[in-house]
């Protein structure tokens, strides 16, 4: 197959000298994936959508007739869609990781299978590896600034074509050197050992297995504590903060003689899945200009919740986004929310 040519024999990639980098990838197309990072190892990258099996669809009407047959509005989520269903053999995926990415190359095989949540619509990728058979990992810090700050998009499948030139060239410094001018074994094991470190922390976060305060207050708590470290000023409030139906947990304001933020979160400590009312709390909070709402979950949160929020200007943080959030402060948390969530300071052992 044209990929396994292009990363078995790097020749075939056209990574020529005389030619000066990678030639016969013109025309193909560039995607981002936020896939679940479980599928890169199976080169695969996933997609949601578990209601409806996108491979039995052959094109994006028949795709939106199974999606009517099933009374699924996709709302927004149809331009993604598309794009996903249109990924073929040949065009670079890019698979955003933690604190990295990973690209491959899209064999165009479909699939579909439950088991990893966000991951049920499926498509082959064959992952730019290392000698040892492991996946490269490109350092975001290692991405042009306009590069690194479109990987922050919430959405899951976007169009990067116009990174064409700056991830060519990655994929030609990877073939030509391995992977090693990117990332070290070392590297990579603290890379997993962080992946394995935040799905812990989560599982114990969710199963009530930390000693954060009790009935939600411990998490609005930390909740605060994390926006405090990213600049903002930050109360939990009262419950009779607000009147009727009406409900926000956490206040914060950051501003300076340019501009001014204020934020109003509902927080919820979750095993399982976030329902709507978290969703009817916030809307019926007024939507003032310079005033953004905010659902922060451990748990997990349907397609359909983040599309009807979104509708209305509310914003969606899940459990192992959180959680993400929650490890990159990990160094800056005082001893004492440390000692409640079981996290240590101290350095460990890799090898």
């Amino acid at each position: 197959m044209y990929w396994n040519v292009i990363w078995v024999d790097k020749v075939f990639l056209r990574v020529d000298k005389e030619h000066n980098g990678v030639l016969g990838l013109e025309n193909c197309n560039i995607y981002l994936v936020r896939s679940p990072s479980d599928l890169v190892g199976e080169n695969l990258a996933g997609y949601g959508w578990r209601q409806v099996d996108f491979s039995d669809a052959s094109s994006f009407d028949e795709l939106m007739g199974a999606f009517s047959a099933k009374g699924i509005d996709p709302g927004r989520h149809r331009n993604q869609m598309k794009r996903f269903l249109a990924i073929s053999e040949g065009d670079i995926v890019v698979v955003p990781l933690y604190r990295a990415v990973a690209i491959g190359f899209a064999t165009g095989i479909r699939s579909y299978r439950t088991g990893v949540e966000y991951g049920e619509n499926r498509v082959g990728v064959e992952y730019l590896r290392n000698e040892d058979g492991s996946v490269v990992r490109i350092p975001r810090s290692e991405l042009p600034e306009a590069l690194s700050t479109r990987l922050r998009i919430r959405m899951s499948v976007v169009s990067l074509n116009e990174f064409r030139e700056d991830i060519l060239r990655m994929v030609d410094q990877v073939c030509s050197g391995g992977g090693t001018s990117f990332n070290s074994h070392i590297e990579a094991l603290e890379a997993d050992a962080l992946d394995t470190l935040r799905k812990r922390l989560l599982a114990n976060i969710r199963n009530g297995q930390t000693n954060l305060q009790s009935g939600g207050i411990g998490l609005e708590n930390l909740v605060a504590e994390l926006l405090r470290l990213e600049g903002y000023s930050a109360r939990v409030l009262s419950k009779s903060a607000f009147e009727g139906g009406a409900d926000a947990d956490v206040e914060a304001f950051r501003g300076d003689r340019f501009s001014s933020n204020k934020l109003l979160i509902q927080v919820k400590h979750h095993n399982g899945m976030t329902g709507r009312q978290a969703l009817q709390q916030l809307k019926l909070l007024d939507s003032d200009d310079g005033v953004q709402r905010w659902i922060i979950t451990t748990g997990g949160v349907s397609a359909e919740l983040v599309e009807e929020a979104q509708s209305d200007g509310i914003g969606v943080m899940d459990g192992e986004t959180f959680t993400e959030w929650l490890v990159d402060h990990a160094h800056d948390l005082s001893f004492a929310t440390l000692n409640k969530l079981g996290l240590s300071k101290l350095p460990s052992l890799l090898l």
